[in-house]
């Protein structure tokens, strides 16, 4: 089904770990597919659109999500409505144990062939053998300071009370985690000790001004 093409069509300028995944049952006839993604995050493009409706002859419609706790509710509320999502990976297996993602075929992805191994053999996107997504973007998101006003040297300062109201973060379980494993000098792929998390998450709070949304 040519939809499968649509990674390697629509996203063709650029390497995946947020990930292009296939759902379950797709609803839509192949003149028409529908994407679930952040606005603004490649897939709604009007240049890529364009080449992709030219390349394939399917229209591609987008639907939004604010939040990837929005985005796993709107999978689970609305079964074969979506044919292509955008998915953190760390969400993946999750959405595999619930049945809300089919194993994707390679082949129809061509350009999945150049990602490195360790990003297209990647345990969170590979379950029993079978690949659920190809890789798009990688990375976390990194500690911005304002030039001049901030000294940052590690991600401890998140908690100084010097910043008090003067932090933003992203809206995110997963990556709020991942800032507090580093916080404790802990691996963000693998932390051990969340009790640590937490209550650096907990001295940080009051610094924190602004949570947002939109992805990167």
């Amino acid at each position: 089904m040519d939809r499968r093409r649509f990674g390697a069509l629509l996203l063709a300028s650029v390497a995946a770990i947020s990930v292009p995944a296939a759902l379950t049952s797709g609803a839509h006839a192949a003149s028409e597919i529908t994407v679930l993604n952040w606005q603004g995050y490649g897939t709604d493009e009007a240049w890529a659109l364009t080449a992709f409706t030219e390349k394939t002859g399917i229209e591609v419609k987008h639907d939004y999500f604010n939040s990837e706790e929005e985005m796993v509710t709107k999978l689970r509320l609305n079964p074969g409505v979506y044919d292509v999502v955008v998915v953190n990976t760390a969400r993946t297996q999750q959405l595999v144990a619930e049945g809300l993602l089919e194993p994707l075929t390679l082949a129809d992805v061509p350009n999945a062939a150049g990602l490195a191994p360790a990003l297209r053999e990647h345990p969170n996107l590979v379950v029993d053998g079978k690949p659920y997504g190809v890789a798009w973007v990688w990375g976390m998101n990194s500690l911005g300071v304002r030039e001049g006003v901030a000294n940052a040297d590690s991600y401890a300062v998140l908690s100084d009370p010097a910043y008090a109201d003067r932090v933003a973060l992203f809206d995110d379980a997963v990556t709020a985690v991942g800032v507090g494993a580093l916080m404790t000098g802990q691996d963000i792929n693998n932390p051990t000790d969340l009790d640590a998390i937490r209550a650096k998450l907990r001295d940080m709070k009051p610094n924190v001004k602004l949570l947002w949304t939109s992805e990167d």
